[in-house]
């Protein structure tokens, strides 16, 4: 049986996810977007919401930015059939909100990373007591086709994820931004600088999946005392340094998540 989904909005996450969708089996799409986007082969598109039915869609997934939703949710509602879902994409918004924007249908809320643009992300899902086991396996299996996906306990956990995940791709390309600029200043020019950051981070990381040993314990196998990693890790540290702020880091996004949701 096809599940049907109408998709409200699709701009540049909603189409990334929805180009990794379009390819899952038994799913349906339509989107509705008055910017008429490209969307993929396959999925319909439309800019209102005329000539469509009520009750004619199982799952509704909100992809607009937080700011519209209660002006885009409402009218779009009516499309969802009793027993259906709505499912958010929008960052910063309580599954509360969304629920009352949607007519109080049931409400999950996926929060996926940047790499999920490429199916290798992290998402993490929250849904609120009304949903069903059909409505987490719908989910469930939006968050695998992008990557990992991880179910939450609570809605403060989604904000939690949200400062470690979600904003985690930001502390990641800064700390590489970081990375090549040193490798630069110590001799190598752009394209090479960027080449051994990259390569060396993906293989670092590829290396820790296939081991599935503790990142302290791979830096310390190559940080023999009075090497040369020692003295880099040594001065990258200091006093503990790098790891008080990646905490206070996380900290100051989870305080800003928390702000944004408000309610």
């Amino acid at each position: 049986m096809t599940t049907r989904i109408v998709m409200i909005g699709c701009g540049n996450m909603g189409g990334a996810l929805l180009a990794r969708w379009a390819r899952l089996d038994g799913l349906d799409f339509t989107v509705i977007d008055p910017a008429d986007p490209e969307v993929p082969a396959g999925v319909a598109v439309k800019t209102s919401l005329d000539g469509l039915d009520e009750g004619s869609f199982d799952a509704l997934i909100v992809a607009v930015k937080p700011q519209l939703i209660d002006k885009a949710i409402p009218p779009a509602a009516a499309l969802i059939k009793t027993g259906g879902v709505a499912i958010s994409i929008a960052a910063g918004t309580s599954a509360a909100t969304v629920s009352n924007a949607a007519a109080d249908a049931p409400a999950i809320r996926l929060m996926p990373n940047m790499p999920a643009r490429i199916g290798q992300g992290v998402s993490g899902l929250y849904a609120d007591p009304a949903c069903s086991a059909d409505h987490k396996a719908l989910a469930e299996q939006l968050g695998e086709a992008v990557g990992t996906a991880l179910w939450l306990a609570d809605e403060d956990q989604v904000d939690r994820i949200t400062a470690a995940a979600g904003s985690g791709p930001g502390y990641v390309f800064d700390f590489a931004r970081a990375y090549q600029e040193a490798a630069e200043a110590l001799g190598f020019d752009n394209d090479q600088a960027r080449a051994l950051v990259l390569q060396t981070i993906a293989g670092c990381m590829a290396l820790a999946e296939e081991t599935g040993q503790p990142f302290e314990d791979l830096r310390d196998s190559i940080m023999s005392k009075g090497g040369t990693t020692a003295a880099g890790v040594g001065v990258l540290n200091e006093g503990g340094e790098m790891d008080t702020r990646l905490r206070a880091a996380l900290g100051a996004a989870y305080a800003r998540a928390l702000e944004l949701r408000g309610d």
